[in-house]
Order: C-alpha cells, then structure tokens, then sequence
C-alpha cells in the first residue's frame, strides 16, 4: 500500500459515547423530517420494529420515526464489551426477535461475513451521494455490497488548551498549534517544550496511537507490514513514558476528567484524585481524541469551556461510530430499511440531530457544509463542523482490516513492555511477532 502523509489512521475505539443532549430547534426539525419519510412507512403505522444498539442516540431517533410514521421502536442499548456475543448468539440462530441491528467499525466486517447484516444495495445510490466517503465505504462488505450506515462521522483531531498555547508559544491559532504535532519526532519536541514550561502534553502515551497506522494496513497481501511509522510511534511513546512527559493520568480514569477542568496529580493513574496529597501537581496541553471526545472534554471542562481548540495531528483518523442495518432475518425488513434510511439520509434528521446532539459530527455532507459557519461557543468560538468535515474527508478507509483492532492491541502490548522495562525493543518485536503468527496463521510474517 502506497504511503500517504494524508492516510487515515485508525484504531478503532472500544466506546461508543452517546452525545444526547437537548437542542432549541427539535419541534421544526423533527416536523420536516417527518414530511420526508417515505409513503411506505406510514402503512405500517402500528406495527412494531425492535433494536438492538450499543448507546442511546437510537432511543431519540426511534422516538422521533415514531412521530413521523406511526410505527412503535422499541430500543434495547447493550453494552459494547457485551454486544458482540448476544448479538453472534441471537443471529447465529437466525433469530427473527430483532430487526435493526448495529456494529462499530471493527465489528462490521465479521457480522458482514457471518451474513448478519441484510443487502442495502436499494440505498446505494443515495448513500454514496449523501454522506461522507469513509462511512459510505465503512459500510459495504468485502464484496462492495452496502450492508450499513451511520448518522454521524467521528473524525479525530488534536483538542488543545488556548491558554497554555498562548502562554508556551504566543499563539492559540489552530494551523499554527498543529505545526507542533505534525510527525513524532516533533511532538517529542513539543512534549519537551511543555514539560520545560510545567505542563505536560498528553494525559498518557496512549494518545499517540491513532497515528499507528500511517504505514498503511496492518496486512497487505496476506504479509504483515509494520513500517517505519509504526517503528517512530513506538520509539515515541516509549520516549514520552520513560521521559515523564506524560501526566500518567490513563483514559476514563477519574485525573483523565478532572484533567480538563485544569489542575491534576502528577502519577494519578486510576486512583481517586482524592487519595493522592503532596505530589507535584501540573495541566495537561491536549488530547488526541476522535470528535465524540470533543464532546467528553467540553462537558468536563467546567470553568475551561470555551478554552480550547481543535487541530491536525500527524494524519487524519477516525475512530467508533455507530452503524445501522436490517437483521438479514427480519421479517419487517422492509420498514427497518425505512428505518435505516430516516436515519442516515434524511437531511432535516440529519439536522436535527446536529442541534440536537449539541456537537456530535453527522454524516450528511449538505448539512454539514450549510453548518461550517457555525462557531463553536465550547471552542472559542471555532468552526468545528467544517474542521471535521475536511479532516473526514481525508480519511482513506482502504488501509482498514479486520485485523486491525487485535494486532494494533498486540502492538500497544509490546510498547507497554518496553516502557515498564520488562522487555528490550528488540525482544518485544520478537514477541509480537510470534504472537501474530499463532493468532493469524495466514498471515506471513517477514523479521
């Protein structure tokens, strides 16, 4: 695979967040919406479609196509480590209890070959027309053949402090902050720089690994290909790590909340902020997060909203999101594609939930670009929506496999291992290596 600065990269998360939250403009929207479902739906008024989903923003959506057509959702959210085996359980059996289903992009492309999701070739069209490229292509099966869709896109991006910007390097402006993370060996240089003036620039290592992939795939032609950046990333997470120029404060821990609000201990890791007295403490510069943690840091904030911003790191990436499609053993699969449809290519759904959702990125490109004036009180008055929208356009889902979640979880291992000195990088590599090779024996593995 030919290597591109501009790439994707993804790692693809293991939480979905549901970005629910009230909008003003709801009545008028969702009223439009409803003029625009398809006159199908309406004869079923009555009848009942069942869902099973990994968060919440369904719930709204399913009361919303209720409304508009008549037609009773009944919304079961179960959890993400959980879904996987319920929904492999139910289906393996062709069950017909459920009728919509939905997956993360690292679930998609087993439930495709397990012949989960039904045929949306009738939408296609449409589809590849109305929504951003990756998620059109995130949804189509190995053979080209569309089997889901999402409402939203979750590009990713540096999410930074302004006031630590101005106050390290006179500046706030986004293209200028996103000079300092545009490879490793600059955010090295950065992370110095921070450290210099008291702060660190990540909460932990783990921010750096949405850029693993700018080697391209995991796996090109049945071999294993690591590349040199994924040789730079490791070298540069353990450089961050073994420097102490992390905030060692991991992700979903109770210093990874309190992080953005502004002062942390130095070393909390998952402790309680509570439990920790007298150590150093320090403010954390930025996170790297897809655009669903935009929304995680604007609501911890407390008194920094409005003090950030939002910029490039060193490739465009994306990662989660919710994607929608018909049980292949529905016996209602003509109104759950209705369904599918109110949801994914409506543009006054889209919309609505746009204003709904207070922040979450839709998938729509019309609404999106009409949106791309709109400044972003949370971030300083930033255009957000037509930031996210250059950065998902950018992102090549080719360099994406169904390999990518359990090797890149490999590769995080033998980092880890190097960092905590229980192995060298070479012993490590060595490891990782031989593990690769007795999950995925038809991978070859060339040292």
């Amino acid at each position: 695979m030919k290597f591109k600065k501009l790439a994707a990269c993804l790692l693809a998360a293991s939480m979905v967040i549901s970005t629910a939250a009230c909008g003003n403009s709801e009545t008028k929207t969702a009223d439009n919406a409803a003029n625009n479902v398809e006159a199908e739906s309406s004869d079923a008024s009555g009848q009942t479609l069942v869902v099973w989903t990994l968060a919440d923003d369904l719930k709204q959506f399913a009361q919303k196509y209720t409304e508009a057509t008549g037609v009773n959702v009944e919304v079961q959210t179960i959890a993400p480590a959980d879904y996987p085996t319920k929904l492999t359980s139910a289906l393996g059996a062709k069950s017909k209890e459920v009728d919509i289903i939905v997956g993360e992009p690292q679930m998609l492309p087993n439930f495709f070959e397990a012949g989960f999701f039904e045929d949306l070739s009738e939408l296609d069209a449409e589809a590849k027309e109305t929504i951003v490229d990756y998620v059109y292509e995130a949804g189509k099966d190995e053979n080209g053949t569309l089997r889901a869709l999402s409402y939203q896109v979750t590009p990713g991006a540096i999410i930074y402090r302004r006031d630590l910007a101005k106050e390290i390097y006179g500046t706030d402006d986004p293209e200028e902050i996103s000079k300092k993370f545009q490879d490793f060996d600059t955010i090295l240089q950065t992370a110095q720089e921070v450290k210099d003036a008291g702060y660190r620039i990540f909460t932990d290592t783990g921010n750096l690994r949405w850029y693993a992939n700018m080697s391209g795939a995991w796996v090109v032609d049945g071999n294993l290909n690591v590349g040199q950046s994924r040789m730079d990333y490791m070298d540069a997470a353990v450089k961050l790590y073994q420097d102490e120029l992390v905030a060692f404060a991991p992700e979903w821990s109770a210093a990874w909340y309190a992080s953005m609000a502004g002062e942390l201990p130095l070393n909390a890791g998952w402790d309680a902020l509570e439990d920790i007295e007298g150590g150093e403490m320090t403010q954390v510069f930025a996170y790297s997060l897809p655009s669903w943690g935009a929304l995680v840091v604007r609501d911890n904030a407390m008194d920094n909203k409005g003090n950030f911003a939002v910029c490039a790191g060193p490739c465009s990436y994306f990662g989660g999101g919710t994607f929608i499609g018909v049980n292949a053993f529905s016996e209602k699969k003509d109104i759950a594609k209705d369904f599918v449809k109110f949801c994914t290519l409506n543009e006054e759904t889209a919309q609505w939930w746009l204003e709904t959702s207070d922040g979450d990125v839709v998938s729509n490109k019309a609404v999106l670009d009409a949106n791309k004036d709109y400044e972003n009180a949370s971030f300083g008055n930033q255009k957000t929506y037509e930031f996210y929208l250059k950065e998902a356009e950018k992102i090549d889902y080719s360099i994406v496999t169904k390999y990518d979640t359990q090797i890149g979880d490999m590769w995080g291992a033998a980092i880890e291992n190097i960092q905590k000195g229980n192995m060298t990088k070479e012993e490590a590599i060595e490891d990782f290596y031989m593990q690769v090779e007795m999950t995925f024996p038809e991978i070859t593995v060339v040292r």
